[in-house]
């Protein structure tokens, strides 16, 4: 998984073609996505952008940034969590 500074110069490659509001910086952005690789931080931008897009806002803002990494976060709990027995009959 890459460090701070590999972070941000994915944040780099993936923000280029989103309009962005003038506060995003791909230096928070990396600062607030510790331990998220490559696919991850696509996803971020990608969800930020949906976000931004229903909203109808005219760039994403790091509120859409910041809701997105809410998200994927979330989708990682859910990936790396085993379902125990009693979840699945809560659940099923």
């Amino acid at each position: 998984k890459p460090d701070k500074n590999g972070r941000e110069a994915i944040f780099k490659v993936h923000l280029k073609p989103l309009k962005l509001s003038k506060e995003v910086e791909s230096k928070k952005l990396s600062a607030q996505t510790p331990g998220f690789a490559g696919a991850e931080i696509a996803n971020v931008c990608n969800e930020a952008a949906l976000i931004a897009a229903r909203k109808n806002k005219k760039a994403v803002d790091m509120e859409d940034f910041e809701s997105a990494i809410d998200r994927v976060i979330g989708g990682l709990e859910k990936k790396n969590k085993i379902i125990s027995p009693e979840e699945k009959k809560i659940v099923a």
